[in-house]
């Protein structure tokens, strides 16, 4: 971008060290060459990560304490936290340890090197790199005795630290002795790896599921370590690792959807190219062509929305800021495929590359116009939601619907989810993701709670109640396969129907439809429940602000109003109408206490008694 020669990136990949080298030579990578600096000058004055021992050491050194293990066992909390201190700990190294490796191959500081090689003393003895018991995070889970859970994500991310350092850091700059027992390790990660896939160790493989993060770290852990190794010398095993890669990169929508949400996707598709530029740099290009990591970044793109938001269904976290979030990724892709798509929402949307290696490949790549946009809407089958905006415009309009796919995994109970942005405001919300161990999470975030979705009965929590009973007869089912059908879709607007009938006990139909243009969201619910079965029919609407909203009506029509959008309510039966706090990590953040200082005003709109049929039409309009 900044109209130099390109620099390790598409056809002309080169190791990372070769293009560090090259990009000392250019002056106009001057400022961001000293961008990268300054970050392993903040790195290099940290304590090396240490590996933690016992649980009392976990969350020292540099470590960190998964909260789940706080509700565990005796029996279990040990194992399972040290296993999830390996993860965040290669995890925290994968991007630390090239840093640090490429400050010193710019620099030639001794600093840099001393710091480099002490941690990789420290990791040398790190075997295997994930230890087990990353499957005992819920209480009553247990190791069948004598057994392990095998190789995980530590697998991946940790060898991804020794294979990148190894390629950075100048020839001779390690002692033979550091290099040989890293080699070891290595070997030993390779036969870990084969071993799980050949017993079937590790449930995702017993279960042949290639879509989940889980299947893809390990894997790359293989391709990595038997490439730093010499794959001729461990043809089987690399051959095994290519085709788990494949596999999984097979697994996902052939339009670069990825069936467990942005989240997941940014985490794992890093792996999947970390694995696949590292092939292709040994003359290897069945992963780094594949069509689908030639399509995701387009997909991926298309979570942008107005308002700095970003589509945050599944466990995605917050939307505010995804984009500024998801430069890294961007980068990667813009190197490793040359992705015009991923180019372009770098240098228009993203706030431009990130300041690492990718960064700075990327900062070298050929200008994009916007032709190289993608649409502004789109309707994807296997991710089952339909996205839209009116313009690139942070101040735009944006909508987005949620449906359901059988292969969805990390999923809410979120079928039938509308999303609305007025003119760069947030109106129609969800919940949100915060971290797992939260004590909100089940029972106000993931859920139907969490989601505008329908109810049947009304006895949930509807206020910030940690302890709340969780009663989940009249709740939305998890996993529900709910198609989206699209009637029109095109730059006026949108007309969408969903059929979410199969998520609920004693419910004989849910149609929702949706329509949409710059100005209002118009959704027309028709609940019909079993034959002889009533109960109370409940809706939320989660609203993008935290401020009370006034509430006029009665009987079968009221009307919502505050600063940003009226709500107009009509029913087929009496309603009632109010307003409650709601935990907000989509907005805002949640934080660690039972009761979390970021709130959101939700809107609950039941039947004022049980019914046996409702139709419902919510129109919102923005202001």
């Amino acid at each position: 971008m900044m109209g130099v020669s390109c620099l390790a990136c598409g056809e002309d990949l080169v190791s990372w060290g070769d293009m560090l080298d090259a990009a000392k030579g250019h002056e106009a990578l001057r400022p961001h060459c000293e961008k990268l600096l300054a970050l392993a000058r903040e790195a290099v004055a940290l304590p090396i990560v240490r590996r933690a021992k016992t649980l009392d050491e976990v969350g020292q050194h540099r470590t960190w304490l998964d909260g789940r293990a706080n509700a565990l066992e005796d029996e279990i909390r040990e194992t399972f936290a040290l296993a999830m201190s390996d993860f965040a700990a290669c995890s925290t190294l994968a991007g630390e340890l090239p840093l640090l490796a490429a400050a010193y191959r710019v620099t030639g500081e001794p600093a840099f090197r001393d710091r480099v090689v002490a941690q990789l003393e420290e990791m040398k003895t790190w075997s295997p790199l994930q230890r087990p018991g990353w499957t005992l995070y819920y209480p009553g889970a247990r190791l069948p005795e004598g057994e392990e859970d095998g190789n995980w994500l530590a697998t991946g991310c940790g060898v991804r630290a020794i294979a990148d350092t190894l390629d950075i850091v100048p020839a001779g700059s390690l002692e033979t002795a550091l290099t040989v027992a890293l080699h070891a390790l290595l070997e030993g990660e390779v036969a870990g790896v084969v071993d799980d896939w050949q017993s079937k160790r590790p449930w995702f493989v017993r279960s042949n599921n290639p879509i989940t993060n889980q299947w893809v770290l390990p894997t790359e852990g293989l391709v990595r370590a038997c490439l730093v190794l010499g794959a001729d010398a461990h043809k089987d095993a690399y051959e095994l690792g290519v085709g788990n890669l494949l596999e999984a990169l097979d697994a996902h929508g052939p339009n670069g959807e990825f069936e467990e949400g942005i989240g997941y996707a940014s985490f794992t598709v890093t792996s999947m190219l970390h694995a696949a530029r590292a092939m292709a740099l040994e003359g290897d290009r069945r992963a780094i062509d594949h069509p689908f990591l030639k399509n995701f970044p387009r997909w991926m793109v298309h979570h942008f929305q107005p308002a700095d938001m970003f589509i945050n269904c599944f466990d995605a976290g917050a939307a505010r800021g995804g984009a500024a979030r998801s430069r890294p990724l961007l980068s990667m892709l813009a190197v490793c495929t040359g992705s015009p798509v991923a180019r372009w929402a770098l240098a228009e949307r993203a706030g431009g590359p990130s300041h690492d290696l990718a960064g700075l490949a990327a900062r070298t790549l050929p200008v994009v116009d916007d032709d190289a946009a993608p649409a502004l809407f789109a309707a994807y089958e296997r991710a089952t939601r339909v996205n839209w905006r009116d313009s690139w415009d942070n101040d735009g309009t944006g909508v987005w619907v949620r449906g359901g796919h059988p292969l969805d995994q990390h999923d809410h109970r979120d079928r039938g989810h509308v999303n609305f942005i007025s003119k760069g405001r947030p109106i129609l919300i969800e919940a949100g993701t915060p971290y797992y161990s939260h004590p909100l999470m089940g029972s106000h975030m993931a859920s139907g709670v969490g989601h505008n979705v329908l109810q049947l009965g009304t006895e949930t929590p509807d206020a910030v109640n940690a302890g709340a009973t969780l009663v989940r007869n009249g709740w939305q089912q998890r996993g529900v396969v709910a198609p989206i059908t699209v009637r029109r879709l095109d730059a006026a607007g949108g007309e969408v129907a969903l059929e979410v009938t199969g998520g609920y006990e004693g419910l004989a139909a849910w149609r929702r439809e949706v329509a949409w243009d710059s100005e209002a969201v118009t959704v027309r619910d028709d609940v019909v429940l079993a034959e002889g079965q009533s109960d109370v029919m409940l809706f939320r609407w989660h609203l993008g602000t935290n401020d009370g909203v006034s509430i006029a009506g009665d009987g079968a029509r009221w009307t919502v109003t505050w600063s940003d959008a009226t709500i107009l309510l009509e029913g087929s039966a009496p309603l009632a109408v109010s307003q409650v706090k709601l935990p907000d990590n989509t907005v805002n953040a949640t934080t660690d206490d039972d009761q979390p200082d970021e709130l959101h005003t939700c809107i609950v709109v039941r039947t004022a008694g049980p019914a046996e049929a409702l139709e419902l039409t919510t129109k919102v309009e923005g202001t």
